[in-house]
């Protein structure tokens, strides 16, 4: 460890007054700010045949692109190799196609060397094309890959082209679709966002790492991190917000990045939540950087088209940027000495994360100049609508909220508004249901908001859940948009007044939604139509929020995310491990008294079984609950062999139920009907639901399906991926107000004994109360015989019936 971390910047500091790698000017980095650049030279670009690859060429990169895989092997900065030796690759790539073509389809010579793009092309005929090592096998559309590369780049463009003719069976594209590079081992410093940015372990400490329960998770034993888990999982980012992610490299100085120009083509809106970067699964493995326009990750999207339905959907052009250190600010040896003696809990030097930082900020600025080009007018002969053809959609949305609490603010602090493809209709979603699963068996995950029309109940329109876990019925959401990769979407941040414009919007008819912080639930407004050329202003458009009746009290802020509560803030919640600690932070379970407790520090951001084998803690560990570092026991390799991905997590990954209770005093006997609205960012486990108690009895459970305001819980993989928010739901619990009672009332909210990685991650509670309203619970409808018919293996997934496609035409404080 110490040679492969610390010799590497000691050999440097002899060096720090002398012109640096890759460094413009020969100056004295210790007296000047770090300071990226991509490079710039005003050479032609060049293609190069070289039999069975392309080589493209402006002086800044070079990239070898193969003929068969639309794969890049080689992308060389200034002369230094990026990739490692797997390069960059497509999940899904047109090698072994029944036909494949490939062409220069910009010629630089043609243009006075302003630009090249190659292209690889696979038409499948129909049939099943089979990428090797793709998740979800393999999928029945054509395939084409292109790459570009312009005059002054300081990186490479690449975008892939999915088409499903009319003529061709129903198809899915696998169960993830997304382009991956992986770097030379050289990329030390990964960045997703401001919390996540930051040195990683060594290569080997990861490979060599204990296995705690699955291969994406392991307890290093040596290195800067010691005594900790590295989990990927842990580098997931909200897709809408990540606008430039990836690694750089404390002793080259250079940094290589993803940089979506646009989310039209990803899918799942603005709280999308995918990996984007982290280590491969090996003992030796590369950084890898990641851009998925659709997954299965906590409950996401699919791709489905129906047999005969043309589609076609174009994924990108992506950004591959690459940038570097004009002046890089030199490191010490006392900080690596430091660095060295606080090795488990490491003091990073501070030299290393300017000159990250400053990579990072160069390519979010190059993310702007990228976005503000979008759509790319070089891009020709796909289903790529430009500029001209383009329309946009402007508006205010007012808040019409007469039962908040008085003096309620009317603004709307991060407003999020998006034109999405229709929802599919509930009686389509019944024919392609699937039996109930028995008690006691896993359920088919999905997640996410839905509805039609202004103020409706997300969580209460249709979805369709994945198939990959066997899937039974359909999710209470099927159907949504938001689990369809299929077609286009188009979202942009409106202002506080409520004022809002989305622009280059393809021609077409959609929904708009609509989010804010601060308001519980979600806007949406059916039958925008989308004219080329043309901005469509829908006035004003006015939101009333739904509401059982007043609001007695609430814990939280409805945000969809637990950013607010204790520990779920960004420097926290992606850290692994909380549900293990939850038990050292809160040893008696959790009270809270409304009107006397603080929420951001006495209510924690996740509700999990309460561990009761503690033998996870490093004993050697100062603050074993709070600190971030090294608080985790190594185990061993011989007693747990990385084949055995049960690992340690069967010795102490139990533990019994939790009750958390919250205390609440009213000042008489109520009558009427009483309202538990609960928000929550993420769910794991609770088949039954979230049971909840009121003065010493049952009053149901939140998401347990008994009726269409409390439809059941959706699975996310929230708690297990560590995320304090991404897909979300909004459940109503319902019960006679005669059950409360005048002076002190204690509700109860109980997860069951089981694995510590079930429960729930909180968004937001509200209690209301209707005093006029009288009791009427409606069941579920029964089911039908369509629901009970299960469908064709082919259709698992997402499957859904054609539809008009959009584009084919306060801080937490301190505990």
């Amino acid at each position: 460890m110490t040679l492969y971390r610390f010799a590497r910047p000691l050999c440097l500091l002899a060096f720090a007054c002398l012109a640096l790698p890759l460094s413009t000017t020969p100056i004295c980095a210790a007296q000047v700010a770090p300071r990226a650049s991509g490079q710039a030279s005003d050479a032609p670009v060049t293609v190069t045949d070289n039999g069975r690859s392309w080589t493209l060429d402006n002086g800044i990169v070079k990239a070898t692109i193969t003929k068969d895989s639309g794969s890049m092997p080689s992308l060389l900065y200034r002369g230094v190799q990026i990739m490692a030796a797997s390069g960059g690759t497509w999940e899904h790539n047109p090698q072994g196609a029944p036909q494949l073509t490939n062409s220069i389809d910009i010629d630089p010579a043609t243009n006075g060397g302003e630009r090249a793009e190659v292209s690889i092309k696979g038409i499948s005929g129909g049939t099943f094309m089979m990428t090797r090592g793709a998740p979800g096998g393999g999928t029945l559309c054509d395939i084409e890959i292109r790459y570009s590369l312009g005059r002054g780049d300081s990186g490479i463009y690449v975008y892939s082209i999915l088409s499903h003719p009319a003529s061709y069976p129903a198809m899915g594209v696998g169960a993830e679709d997304r382009y991956i590079t992986r770097l030379n081992q050289q990329f030390d410093w990964i960045t997703v966002d401001k919390d996540r940015n930051m040195l990683e372990a060594a290569p080997t400490d990861w490979g060599t790492g204990v296995v705690v329960h699955a291969k994406e998770q392991r307890i290093m034993s040596k290195g800067v991190y010691k005594n900790s888990v590295e989990h990927k999982y842990s580098y997931s980012g909200m897709q809408y917000n990540t606008h430039a992610y990836g690694w750089s490299s404390t002793s080259l100085h250079i940094g290589a990045w993803f940089i979506n120009p646009t989310t039209e083509y990803l899918s799942g809106g603005p709280t999308r939540i995918d990996l984007d970067a982290h280590f491969g699964d090996n003992a030796n493995p590369e950084p890898i950087i990641l851009d998925y326009w659709h997954s299965g990750h906590y409950d996401g999207t699919r791709a489905q088209i129906p047999a005969g339905v043309e589609w076609s959907k174009v994924i990108g052009p992506i950004f591959v940027y690459v940038d570097s250190l004009d002046h890089p600010r030199p490191t010490t040896p006392a900080e690596l000495k430091t660095l060295a003696a606080t090795a488990g809990n490491p003091a990073v030097p501070a030299s290393w994360t300017q000159n990250a930082n400053a990579l990072w900020q160069n390519a979010l600025a190059q993310w702007k100049i990228q976005n503000a080009k979008w759509p790319f007018a070089w891009v020709e002969g796909v289903d790529y609508t430009p500029l001209a053809q383009r329309g946009a959609v402007t508006g205010r949305i007012v808040l019409d909220d007469p039962l908040a609490p008085k003096g309620s603010s009317t603004l709307l602090p991060h407003l999020v508004v998006g034109l999405t493809h229709p929802d599919t209709d509930p009686a389509t979603m019944a024919a392609f249901a699937r039996p109930t699963p028995p008690s006691g068996t896993g359920a088919t995950p999905g997640a996410g908001p839905a509805g039609a029309g202004p103020g409706a109940r997300p969580g209460g329109g249709f979805g369709f859940g994945g198939g990959r876990f066997g899937g039974f019925a359909p999710n209470p959401d099927a159907g949504s948009w938001i689990h369809n990769a299929d077609y286009y979407q188009f979202f942009n941040d409106g202002a506080p007044d409520g004022k809002f414009t989305i622009a280059k919007i393809r021609p077409g008819t959609y929904t708009l939604h609509a989010t804010a912080d601060g308001v519980l639930g979600d806007f949406a407004q059916a039958n925008i139509t989308v004219v080329a050329g043309k901005t469509v202003d829908l006035g004003t458009l006015v939101w009333k929020p739904v509401r059982d009746g007043k609001q007695l009290w609430q814990i939280g802020y409805p945000d969809r995310a637990a950013d607010e509560f204790f520990k779920g803030d960004g420097s926290n919640y992606w850290l692994w491990g909380w549900n293990l600690r939850y038990a050292l932070l809160f040893p008696n379970d959790l009270t809270y008294t409304v009107g006397k407790s603080d929420w951001h520090k006495d209510w924690f951001f996740e509700e999990v079984p309460h561990a009761t084998n503690l033998s996870f803690v490093n004993p050697d560990a100062k603050d074993p609950a709070n600190q971030r570092f090294g608080w985790v026991k190594a185990e061993s390799l011989d007693q747990y062999p990385q084949t055995n991905q049960r690992g340690p997590w069967v010795v102490y990954g139990k533990g019994r139920q939790t009750v958390w209770t919250v205390k609440f005093t009213l000042p008489r006997q109520e009558h009427g009907v009483a309202s538990l609205r609960v928000a929550l960012a993420g769910v794991d486990g609770l088949r039954n639901g979230l049971a909840v108690g009121l003065n010493g009895q049952s009053i149901g459970a939140i998401g347990d399906g008994s009726n269409p305001d409390n439809p059941r819980l959706i699975q996310t993989n929230a708690i297990r991926y560590n995320t304090d928010k991404g897909l979300w739901q909004q459940r109503t619990l319902k019960f006679d107000a005669a059950l409360l009672k005048q002076g002190v009332n204690e509700m109860t909210f109980t997860v069951p004994a089981g694995d510590l990685q079930s429960g729930v991650v909180w968004d937001y509670l509200r209690l209301e109360l209707d005093e006029n309203a009288t009791l009427h619970l409606t069941p579920p409808p029964p089911a039908t015989p369509a629901q009970t018919a299960p469908i064709m293996p082919q259709q698992s997934g997402a499957a859904s019936p054609p539809q008009p496609a959009p584009g084919t035409t306060p801080p937490p404080a301190a505990r």
